[in-house]
């Protein structure tokens, strides 16, 4: 299949699954119809004798071959040893360093598969960073970060980003409909802050195309870990690893997303 240089026939040269199934359609509007419909796991076509690898690198254990017209299911995708195979032709040097997990639990690269598309069309490989370490006992935000990290995995936050943001806090409910309305309270009374310094514990706000509900912004809102990080509830499963609640890499992966700024909690929250 590939050697070291050459993928023998990993050829392709994209990833293989489809954007869309990716394209966050899953942070929507917590809790209101905008999310999009669950995607199933992406799925190729070998189109050469391929290896099948214990990792993304053909120094790895190899743990036997795939066969041309072999129809794999792929879990997740990351970046390995770069390949060239069947699809070299198709990639600007011809080669990929793009490899797929396969429900087998083994990696194919891309550059032999035929997936449709050239970028990546599975969930990326690497697990969520772990949660960073907090005392149990220590300021409100510290505590509410901390309980929002241990509701990571977890289901029960179906679109309730608003919900999600005032449970970390120890309140029941945002007391209003959306995280919009309660982002613009905040605005009235000043509280918002539009600089990009979000500090541990602040609760950030976004609007995007899948918030929208009869015509009318529900909003977004997460919860700042301090590191660059945010951990979501109302997170749909149809994105990243599935659950409502997530760390995610940005206030809102939602294409065309709007920042709308970032505010303390109030101050009669109490935290858990």
């Amino acid at each position: 299949m590939f050697a070291k240089i050459s993928i023998r026939s990993l050829g392709r040269n994209h990833c293989g699954r489809s954007l869309v199934a990716l394209t966050v359609a899953g942070i929507a509007g917590c809790g209101l119809t905008f999310a999009a419909p669950a995607v199933a796991d992406a799925s190729a076509t070998v189109k050469a004798h391929t290896q099948r690898m214990s990792d993304a690198d053909l120094n790895a254990q190899q743990n036997g071959w795939y066969n041309e017209g072999d129809r794999l299911t792929l879990v997740c995708s990351k970046r390995g040893q770069q390949v060239k195979g069947y699809f070299s032709f198709n990639i600007p040097g011809g080669w990929d360093s793009l490899w797929y997990r396969t429900s087998d639990g083994n990696y194919v690269a891309d550059v032999d598969i035929e997936t449709g598309t050239l970028n990546s069309v599975a969930p990326d490989c690497s697990p969520a960073p772990a949660p960073p370490a907090s005392a149990p006992q220590g300021s409100r935000e510290d505590r509410a970060v901390a309980w929002a990290n241990g509701q990571v995995g977890s289901d029960g936050y179906d679109f309730l980003c608003g919900r999600f943001v005032a449970n970390a806090y120890g309140k029941p409910t945002l007391g209003v409909s959306s995280a919009q309305i309660f982002h613009d309270q905040l605005a009235s009374a000043g509280q918002i802050h539009m600089d990009r310094n979000i500090p541990k514990g602040a609760l950030v706000f976004s609007e995007s195309q899948w918030d929208v509900v009869n015509g009318v912004h529900q909003g977004h809102v997460v919860l700042a870990r301090g590191d660059g990080s945010f951990v979501s509830g109302g997170v749909s499963k149809s994105y990243g690893s599935r659950h409502t609640v997530q760390i995610l890499n940005s206030w809102n992966p939602s294409p065309g997303a709007q920042y709308l700024g970032w505010a303390y909690a109030p101050g009669s929250w109490p935290g858990p």
